[in-house]
């Protein structure tokens, strides 16, 4: 099954274009899809609930995730033409990750703004040490899968498009 509905470019080509959303479905281990669900559903609870003004509601936040794996894929299909087969929703979490220091910045306190900074700053290092190839070691994916670095810096693009675009609200005083 995963075969049949992961990311794979020449069946992409070939027109199976519900690949564009299902590759992020699949993933290689079970304990791969865990460190992704873990990540994706915590920050959706951020984007959501938890920011100090809620920025994106459900709808919203479904929309995100509906653009953004084919936003993902297509990327991966033009930037990455090496890469023959991806699974995995790291490139969702990403964007969610993205989405949630957004929603989280407007009114965070100093320490917290720095926070938030700090860790933004150590997710584009972990993107830069993917793409330099020094951190498969850590990743626990089977020794043939190479690390989709790309997918992980689309979703970094696409949460910050889509943060972007998010409706503001009216703030009465």
């Amino acid at each position: 099954m995963n075969e049949l509905l992961e990311f794979d470019r020449h069946a992409l080509l070939a027109g199976q274009w519900w690949r564009l959303w299902t590759g992020h479905l699949v993933h290689y281990t079970p304990q791969h899809a865990l460190i992704d669900f873990a990540v994706v559903l915590a920050a959706a609870v951020i984007v959501v609930q938890l920011s100090a003004t809620p920025a994106i509601g459900m709808r919203r936040l479904a929309l995100a995730l509906f653009l953004g794996a084919p936003f993902i894929s297509v990327g991966m299909l033009l930037i990455a033409p090496g890469c023959m087969s991806y699974r995995g929703a790291s490139g969702i979490a990403a964007m969610l990750v993205v989405m949630a220091g957004g929603a989280l910045w407007p009114r965070a306190a100093r320490s917290v703004r720095a926070a938030l900074l700090l860790m933004a700053a150590t997710l584009l290092a972990k993107i830069g040490a993917e793409a330099a190839g020094a951190v498969h070691g850590l990743s626990q994916l089977p020794a043939d899968v190479v690390i989709a670095w790309q997918a992980h810096l689309l979703g970094v693009v696409a949460g910050a498009i889509a943060f972007a675009a998010r409706k503001p609200r009216l703030q009465l005083d």
